[in-house]
């Protein structure tokens, strides 16, 4: 097949799990495939160059702040990002009308709504739509102001004239057809695991991540006897932040030494905020930005455990970084359920209640303070990890769900 993906990140601009799982399929599927990435341009990088096998457009785009990454938890920051990709979209579709029609287009998030709506209308393509989050026009919690409810309306749109719609769990699922997404057939492809090939690589040196976890934990002026709970994702509502904090005031007095370590982008401020107005300052450290390659490793390594207690998360491949790494992992009940693995007897993740900080705290002390429930945590996690989650199946599910979209629709 002769694929177009359009997807609003690609490295080296990877800046959350999006980013992530676009540079950890996309080898997969050029394997066996022609693929064409469109994508955003940020720092000035090469319009087109071939990257692993696959093409890479990114068109320039001559907007404030095109140049540079851009956070989008912040208001003015996501409008300006909002508008790039929809410069961007016109200018793929206007690729794509050039000339190497592919067979397929594949989008991924309704922010690149622009994309879907020429490709079905104009160009005459085949779309699937990829759903990467709800937050927009699905979720109970959304990160826009829209109370007439027109992106949820127009993301009902967009699913209705794609071919087929894409999710990573049956949560999703369930949740766009709660929404009314009944119109087009949603397959569910669970992903893999970021650190797949990291932890497979005979040349992966545990030892020295080891040593390098050693050096970090020193710059970050933590002691050996300090217990390290770690946090990775954007400061911002949907990721349960605020509700960690507000669960960390009883966690800290149950376990002595416990230390809260933030790593992510979002609102630094917010967090400042309400550690000085909880008491927890000291307790609470944040690396101030994004944090990805070695350095991540590094964060995960000098972890005792991980908490992500999300109200809602579409996959969560930062559940997967800790778990392959043999990290115990306390998870949000907005989770999907596929992260207990198979025995829900004997679980993978400790599941938690989001939305209440002090089922968050009980979920922190359980495994702050119980040695061999961290150990078994962590040994079922990274199994569940290793034997369950694969890119290679992520792709090859993908790529049916691609030939099945080329079917002629139903009447």
């Amino acid at each position: 097949m002769r694929i177009a993906c359009v997807v609003n990140q690609f490295p080296p601009n990877v800046t959350a799990g999006l980013g992530r799982y676009v540079e950890l399929i996309t080898p997969w599927l050029a394997r066996d495939h022609e693929l064409t990435v469109h994508t955003l341009n940020v720092g000035g990088l090469p319009v087109d160059e071939r990257v692993d096998g696959v093409t890479v457009h990114r068109p320039r785009v001559r907007l404030p702040g095109a140049r540079r990454r851009l956070n989008r938890t912040r208001r003015a920051e996501f409008l300006l990002l909002a508008a790039q990709v929809v410069v961007s979209d016109w200018r793929y579709v206007r690729r794509l009308r050039r000339g190497g029609r592919p067979d397929l287009v594949a989008v991924h998030d309704s922010t690149n709504f622009l994309a879907v709506l020429l490709c079905h209308h104009l160009l005459r393509l085949p779309v699937v739509l990829h759903v990467h989050t709800t937050e927009y026009g699905v979720a109970a919690q959304r990160s826009i102001r829209d109370p007439l409810n027109l992106f949820a309306a127009l993301e009902r749109r967009l699913a209705r004239i794609s071919r087929r719609v894409v999710v990573a769990t049956p949560e999703v699922r369930e949740q766009l057809l709660a929404a009314g997404w009944r119109r087009t057939p949603i397959d569910v492809v669970p992903l893999g695991g970021t650190y797949e090939r990291v932890v497979a690589d005979p040349a992966f040196d545990r030892d020295a991540l080891r040593r390098g976890a050693a050096a970090l934990r020193r710059r970050l002026g933590l002691s050996e006897r300090d217990r390290v709970l770690l946090f990775v994702g954007r400061i911002e509502r949907q990721k349960g932040v605020y509700q960690l904090l507000e669960a960390m005031r009883a966690a800290s007095a149950a376990v002595p030494g416990l230390r809260l370590l933030i790593v992510g982008e979002g609102d630094d401020v917010g967090v400042r905020r309400i550690v000085a107005a909880t008491g927890l300052r000291g307790r609470v450290l944040t690396s101030g930005r994004f944090v990805t390659g070695r350095e991540l490793l590094e964060y995960y390594e000098l972890a005792d455990a991980c908490v992500f207690p999300s109200l809602f998360e579409p996959f969560g491949l930062v559940a997967t970084e800790a778990m392959a790494l043999g990290r115990a992992t306390v998870l949000g009940d907005g989770f999907s359920r596929i992260f207990l693995g198979d025995d829900p007897a004997r679980p993978a993740a400790r599941f938690v209640r989001a939305a209440e900080p002090a089922d968050i705290a009980r979920g922190i002390i359980d495994v702050m303070t119980d040695e061999a429930l961290r150990r078994s945590l962590g040994e079922r996690g990274e199994r569940f990890v290793r034997e369950s989650l694969s890119w290679e199946r992520a792709a090859a599910a993908t790529a049916a769900v691609y030939r099945a979209a080329l079917k002629p629709p139903a009447s």
